[in-house]
C-alpha cells in the first residue's frame, strides 16, 4: 500500500497542529474565585431557606386541609 497523501490535507493537518499548539501554551486565567464561588452558593442557599420559612398561602382554587364546620372553627 502507497502512502499518497493529499499535499492540501498534509499542509491543513500541520496547520490545524501548530495552531492547537498555541492554544495550549496561552494560559488561561481562572473564570471563578473557587473560595468565592462556595460563600455565593452558601448565600443562595441561605436565602432559598428564608424566602421558603415565609408565610404559606391558601392553593388558589380554594381547597382546605380540613372540611368546612370543623370543630376547631366552630370554637372561636
Amino acid at each position: 500500500m502507497s502512502d499518497r497523501r493529499d499535499p492540501a490535507e498534509a499542509r491543513l493537518r500541520d496547520l490545524l497542529g501548530a495552531w492547537c499548539r498555541e492554544i495550549d501554551e496561552v494560559p488561561v486565567p481562572p473564570l471563578v474565585d473557587p473560595a468565592r464561588a462556595v460563600d455565593v452558593v452558601i448565600e443562595a442557599l441561605k436565602a432559598k431557606k428564608e424566602k421558603d420559612r415565609g408565610r404559606v398561602h391558601p392553593p388558589p382554587d380554594g381547597a382546605r386541609t380540613r372540611p368546612p364546620g370543623d370543630v376547631r372553627e366552630e370554637a372561636v
